[in-house]
């Protein structure tokens, strides 16, 4: 504060800022509305889980939990790129936000290619965490949806990143829309896959979701590109 003016706040700085406030609900809302949609696909495939019976109930369950896990260092690389993608934004130097997509998304094959080997041969060992080892029927169901799960680890990295830098722009519309389409894409899986193919469809569940998410982001994702690279050819003329 004694060093540096620009932590000092003046009086109209403390005033309600109406058209601040307006900008940050544009951004903030889509951005709520995105979780709490994709949270209602998930109910909807639980629910169809359900009534599977218990043994189906189990191996999601658990197979769950160790999937999150091993999902948060790729949501940590599309929250990195929505910083890296604000920052490049606001300096005016939106050719960067393409070198860094292209950097996060080598990254998140190399973790996939360590992730794949480690559940591939692992996801029953992870499984004795939560599920008793004479459970055979359960231990077997949950390692499926592992080897599924992880198989498809790439498409979940690349919704990550190009979400999270589409909403780094301030794009939250789209951002939610990709939200939109994870829980269109659980919910026919729930009504109409799970019925007909049981526990393996709940399997394709997530994966099914993600490639629905990520056929709509990419062309997003150059859809805004394409607009930063405009707006900065604007601004230099």
């Amino acid at each position: 504060m004694r060093r540096f003016d620009i932590l000092r706040g003046t009086p109209d700085e403390r005033k309600f800022n109406g058209a601040l406030a307006r900008r940050l609900m544009y951004i903030g809302v889509p951005m709520g509305l995105q979780f709490s949609i994709t949270a209602i696909g998930s109910i909807m495939l639980q629910s169809a889980n359900n009534a599977l019976g218990t043994a189906c109930v189990a191996a999601f369950t658990a197979a769950m939990r160790i999937k999150m896990f091993f999902m948060c260092p790729l949501e940590s690389l599309g929250i990195a790129m929505a910083t890296y993608t604000g920052q490049n934004y606001g300096a005016g130097k939106p050719e960067r936000i393409w070198m860094g997509v292209k950097v996060s998304a080598l990254m998140m094959i190399i973790y996939w290619a360590f992730t794949f080997c480690v559940l591939m041969l692992g996801a029953r060992t992870f499984a004795l965490l939560f599920v008793e080892a004479s459970e055979l029927e359960i231990l077997k169901d949950t390692e499926l949806f592992l080897h599924i799960s992880v198989s498809f680890f790439p498409v979940l990295g690349l919704l990550c990143i190009l979400r999270y830098t589409i909403q780094g722009a301030g794009y939250t519309n789209l951002a939610m829309l990709s939200g939109v389409s994870e829980m269109i894409a659980r919910v026919l899986v729930s009504l109409y896959a799970v019925p007909a193919f049981g526990y393996l469809a709940v399997c394709f569940g997530d994966p099914t979701a993600w490639i629905a998410a990520v056929l709509f982001l990419v062309p997003a994702f150059i859809f805004v590109y394409r607009r930063l690279l405009r707006m900065r050819r604007e601004q230099r003329i």
